[in-house]
């Protein structure tokens, strides 16, 4: 396999869109009930654990972005059988395409979820889940640019829902923040260390990379694009803290969905049913993406194209979106993904840039002792 990619220009993006697929990707389902994850830990305080979180994840960006300039026009499939070697590069790259297409798959049932639960509750899971899994495919096997289209697309017609937040803001009681920092750091980090699966999606810059034109400007794009989701999560976190009490806030699964009831219409009663329709067209670039990144793995990784690859993948999804029904079966699938993806998207990063630095390292003294010697 080759360390870099050569990419055509027809093929690639501006780096523009690198920041809109970054934040397309990190706002997905956790928005709609991150809330009382992160309550459960920092109390009334939970909003200063997302500004630790954010903080937390513009330093993994920059960490990634770093990694990610030590080569030409390579992705992490590449990076990894430079750094181990064929045999062991290969075994962490399957582990990381294999978490790509289990996020693909957490999303799309986290969204059946909630369609099932606040819509159509004899809706056949199977029915929506082909419908959607139809549509990413139909997307993918356009490429990235179609992706990044789509995902400009989705973030500009779902902007206008951040302004709903007026209507709960309504019957907000402020005091409900206070006293501030009553919450102990040891609860603020593990309320920081909660928002891992919700603030998921900047590890797309691992295969996107190579398909940028501008890469010097991706660092840049890749921060504002999380800077713009946090500040939402900022915003939306706060509003929670002050319509709902802390005994509500905890006995409340989807707090995001709930507070869209106090938006009152004329013309429409439940605009809660809007946003959960609406909310497809923001799930979509996470599938997308998700499918697109291990589909690129198993080309990278085996030589299939990206369609065959999609063939394998894609009937995998469907099949285990089947076999989890209940609300238990999902806790614990999201409880297990968080860990898993806590490590691989904040902890993975760090070591894997260390490797890169060591080896490049190691690379420059070797010719330079033995012109030395001579």
């Amino acid at each position: 396999m080759k360390i870099n990619i050569d990419v055509s220009k027809d093929n690639t993006i501006t780096a523009f869109l690198v920041g809109v697929l970054v934040h397309g990707t990190q706002v997905g389902m956790g928005i709609l009930g991150f809330q009382r994850i992160i309550a459960r830990e920092a109390g009334h305080d939970a909003w200063i654990s997302v500004i630790l979180a954010a903080l937390f994840t513009h330093l993994t960006v920059m960490t990634i972005n770093k990694t990610l300039q030590k080569y030409p026009s390579a992705d992490i499939y590449g990076i990894q059988e430079d750094v181990y070697g064929k045999w062991l590069g290969t075994a962490i790259s399957i582990i990381y395409l294999t978490y790509f297409f289990v996020s693909a798959g957490v999303i799309l049932r986290t969204y059946i979820e909630v369609v099932q639960t606040w819509m159509f509750p004899n809706l056949p899971t199977w029915v929506l889940s082909g419908i959607i899994l139809f549509l990413a495919f139909y997307t993918v096997v356009g490429g990235i640019r179609v992706i990044a289209g789509y995902a400009f697309f989705s973030v500009m017609v779902t902007m206008w829902m951040i302004f709903e937040l007026y209507f709960p803001l309504k019957f907000a009681r402020w005091e409900y923040l206070f006293p501030i920092m009553d919450t102990s750091l040891e609860n603020l980090f593990y309320g920081m260390i909660a928002m891992s699966l919700t603030s998921a999606g900047f590890e797309i810059l691992y295969v996107a990379y190579p398909y940028v034109q501008n890469k010097e400007k991706v660092h840049k794009s890749a921060q504002l694009g999380v800077l713009v989701t946090y500040l939402i999560y900022l915003l939306v976190m706060i509003v929670a803290l002050v319509f709902f009490s802390q005994g509500q806030l905890m006995r409340t699964i989807w707090a995001t969905l709930n507070m869209q009831k106090m938006v009152y219409l004329p013309i429409l009663e439940r605009f809660e049913l809007v946003v959960i329709s609406f909310w497809l067209l923001v799930i979509l670039p996470n599938i997308m993406l998700y499918l697109w990144a291990s589909a690129r793995g198993l080309k990278r990784l085996f030589g299939f194209n990206l369609r065959h690859s999609l063939y394998w993948i894609i009937p995998v999804i469907y099949v285990a979106s089947l076999s989890l029904l209940s609300r238990q079966q999902m806790s614990r699938m999201t409880t297990i993904y968080s860990h898993i993806t806590l490590y691989i998207i904040y902890v993975y990063p760090y070591f894997l840039y260390l490797m890169v630095w060591l080896k490049q390292r190691k690379q420059r003294v070797k010719p330079t002792s033995k012109g030395e010697s001579a």
